[in-house]
């Protein structure tokens, strides 16, 4: 991705941090809802000063992405902050972003991947080894006390409201 001079990231400061040493990420569609789940860093549970996780532990956070139109997701080492295009705009591991004036939805609209593609937005959800793009139009974010995949499970109560 070769990025414009007006590309710039946009931090989402209000979304639940996500635990930094978690390799658990789990992610689901259903039709052009495109859901994200990982470790919530709310109330660390740990054993002699070490943060225990795996499967089945809790909290999580899930992040829902309306009407995704594309997905990529790419390698990239977050403790050293290199191998990603973003990283020289700021990209840093366990945070979520937006990309304004993203060079890629230009790119998705001239492939007609997206039958409203001006409406898309660039998000960016980026983990410790790994960074996941998302072209969609809104997000929301819900914690749950649950593991990852049985947040991306759960509909419980009102969702929060989509941005």
């Amino acid at each position: 991705m070769t990025l414009d001079r007006n590309t710039s990231l946009v931090e989402f400061e209000d979304v639940p941090r996500w635990v930094p040493n978690s390799l658990y990420q789990y992610l689901s569609q259903e039709s052009a809802l495109l859901s994200l789940a990982c470790h919530a860093d709310l109330s660390p549970a740990t054993v002699k000063g070490i943060r225990v996780l795996n499967v089945e532990t809790g909290p999580s956070v899930r992040i829902d992405f309306l009407h995704a139109a594309a997905v990529r997701m790419q390698m990239w080492n977050g403790d050293a902050r290199d191998g990603h295009p973003l990283v020289s705009l700021g990209l840093r591991a366990n945070r979520l972003y937006e990309v304004e004036d993203s060079p890629w939805l230009p790119a998705l609209a001239r492939e007609s991947v997206w039958k409203e593609a001006a409406r898309l937005r660039h998000f960016v959800c980026a983990f410790r080894v790994h960074v996941y793009e998302v072209a969609a139009e809104q997000l929301r974010w819900q914690v749950f006390d649950d593991a990852p995949p049985i947040a991306l499970s759960r509909l419980g109560g009102p969702p929060p409201s989509w941005r």
